[in-house]
């Protein structure tokens, strides 16, 4: 018969890389869930514009400022030339291109890029 015992089982250093892996991870998603919650207020944003001014005959110093109005109202910060209106056929596209950054550990940074266009009919 034999009584021989068999450890299962994680060890100590096991458990810290373990640990250390999922704190990484954890760090980043802290980091990065701010970001994506400013980008989906700019969407919104966004859905918001085009639902208000479509149909309406808006030029692009409207669009620009009906815009610019509901970002400061949401909280969120946009450089100017991160909008772009262009004329098209049936009115105006506006485009937004905007990358957020927040620093991870030391020099590493996360990066989360909006890009999102509307058409705005007159």
């Amino acid at each position: 018969m034999n009584l021989r015992c068999h450890q299962q089982g994680i060890t100590a250093i096991g458990m810290l890389i373990l640990a250390a892996v999922f704190g990484t991870i954890g760090l980043g998603a802290l980091k990065v869930t701010p970001l994506y919650l400013q980008n989906m207020r700019l969407g919104t944003v966004m859905d918001d514009v085009q639902a208000e001014l479509s149909g309406t005959g808006a030029t692009p110093a409207t669009i620009r400022t009906a815009l610019f109005k509901r970002l400061y109202i949401e909280n969120v910060r946009l450089p100017q030339e991160a909008v772009k209106i262009v004329q098209s056929g049936s009115g105006y596209e506006v485009r937004i291109q905007h990358e957020a950054r927040a620093s991870f550990v030391s020099d590493i940074w996360l990066l989360v890029v909006f890009d999102k266009q509307i058409s705005i009919s007159r």
